[in-house]
């Protein structure tokens, strides 16, 4: 059973183990403002609104369908589609050979749904049907050709359709049960985390358990061509109808290039709708439990927050300087932490042998860190800690995706040097005052956990659910 550190212990003001005593001479004070987003420059040509951001090399092009107005119950048929794509013939090609033709000329292409939190006024949903690709510059009328006949022209309806729609279904579902013992942490963050934003609600109607039980349900089913006419009427009511913004990260010749294949190409269409954000209705929070084969259990604690950068601060000292110890050390769980994300913030615990031992152990961290003393040394630590996070480096395609994303979520840079500038601000009076507030912010917070029966239910007085998968 979990232990709390003797008082000596608890009375250091730094753990020494190594996970958090950093060797570098930075301070706060070195950090900067980060990186600026290079400016792009915005067209409207063939029904689509144009982007583009000059870069060399490699050429990035995405394709954004703008899903405000697909109704909630939709969106799990949207998210299915994205999966059945590469086991369909076209009318021109069969699966394999598209297939075979995507990576011939191709470095990357994929088709998803995009979920994401803006910083709009009243933090609004963006959700869009993605379709990226990555090439070199002179495959790019090769590109917009083979784009158009994947994600157009793939025929959904007839025996070779529904038979991969049972394959894709089985293997789906298979590969959730896998990853809920693999990953329950992630799943139960999502499950909760519906309740309180919209993005949690969609994530989990197109991801989480909400998804598992409609795999479920169609696999009863087994109704291929009714699914597959359903998929065939949203494809084209989306593809035909919603704003589509198409991003391009290459050079002048390249914009050229595009202006001159998109008229001509399947992506054109007149008339299309306004963006919008996209809406869903926020269930009542409730406490629940998912039984799971493995024998290990993953504890979530997610309560909602307001957005503020410098709680990424707390949440490390939180991860390093509580959890680890009390649940990885002490309690045996291969992994735990404290996330702060955009209207929620939650505690988690992954491979734990524990269950209500856990929720007793996070319900203690609050007033543990607030009675901590920090030293400016260990704020800097913390600090420059958490800011590395953010600095990352990325990839080119995954810094073409990184800026698309904060062009529909309004993030500029002025935003992002007033978020690095709040979280480098962060002192021990400022520390000590989030970690003495956060215990009846956690009060209010849902339990969600996927575990093992005997574990759940020598813990069910916590939830108010408990179902087997």
């Amino acid at each position: 059973m979990p232990t709390l550190p003797q008082k000596d212990e608890a009375g250091e003001p730094i753990r020494t183990d190594g996970k958090l005593v950093l060797e570098h001479p930075l301070t706060a004070a070195d950090l900067g403002d980060g990186a600026k987003t290079a400016a792009g420059e915005r067209e409207l040509l063939a029904g689509a609104q144009l982007l583009h951001h000059p870069s060399a090399g490699s050429l990035y092009l995405n394709f954004y369908y703008d899903l405000g107005h697909v109704k909630p119950e939709n969106m799990q048929y949207l998210d299915l589609l994205t999966d059945v794509l590469d086991e369909l013939d076209s009318s021109a090609h069969t699966a394999q050979q598209l297939n075979t033709l995507r990576s011939t000329w191709l470095g990357d292409s994929r088709v998803q749904l995009d979920i994401w939190t803006g910083r709009q006024e009243g933090a609004p949903c963006h959700a869009k049907l993605s379709l990226c690709l990555s090439l070199l510059e002179r495959s790019l009328e090769k590109a917009v050709e083979l784009g158009g006949e994947w994600l157009y022209d793939t025929r959904l309806t007839g025996p070779a359709a529904e038979a991969a729609f049972a394959r894709v279904l089985s293997q789906q579902k298979l590969n959730m049960e896998q990853q809920f013992i693999q990953q329950g942490n992630a799943y139960a963050a999502t499950r909760a985390s519906a309740h309180y934003s919209v993005d949690g609600a969609v994530s989990e109607r197109c991801s989480g358990v909400s998804y598992y039980k409609f795999l479920c349900d169609l696999l009863a089913k087994a109704d291929w061509a009714a699914l597959g006419a359903k998929l065939d009427a949203l494809r084209t009511e989306v593809l035909q109808n919603a704003q589509l913004t198409v991003s391009l990260y290459g050079s002048e010749d390249a914009l050229a290039k595009l202006r001159s294949l998109l008229p001509g190409s399947r992506f054109a269409a007149e008339g299309r709708r306004e963006a919008v954000p996209y809406t869903e209705p926020l269930t009542p929070p409730v406490n629940e439990a998912f039984i799971i084969d493995g024998g290990v259990n993953y504890d979530v604690l997610v309560w909602p927050m307001e957005r503020r950068s410098d709680r990424k601060v707390l949440a490390r000292v939180m991860s390093y300087e509580y959890l680890w110890h009390n649940i990885r050390e002490v309690g045996g769980a291969y992994g735990t932490g404290m996330l702060s994300s955009d209207g929620v913030e939650y505690l988690y615990t992954y491979r734990d042998p524990h269950v209500k031992e856990s929720y007793d152990t996070f319900a203690k961290g609050p007033a543990e860190l607030a009675a901590r003393d920090y030293t400016e040394k260990d704020l800097n630590d913390f600090i420059v800690g958490t800011v590395a996070k953010l600095d990352t480096p990325r990839k080119p395609r995954a810094e073409a995706r990184e800026t698309d994303r904060r062009f529909f979520c309004g993030i500029t840079d002025e935003m992002m040097t007033a978020d690095r500038k709040a979280l480098c601000a962060v002192d021990a009076e400022l520390l000590k005052a989030q970690a003495a507030e956060l215990g009846a912010a956690m009060a209010t917070g849902v339990r969600v956990t996927f575990g093992s029966k005997d574990a759940v239910e020598a813990a069910k007085d916590l939830f108010d659910t408990v179902t087997t998968l």
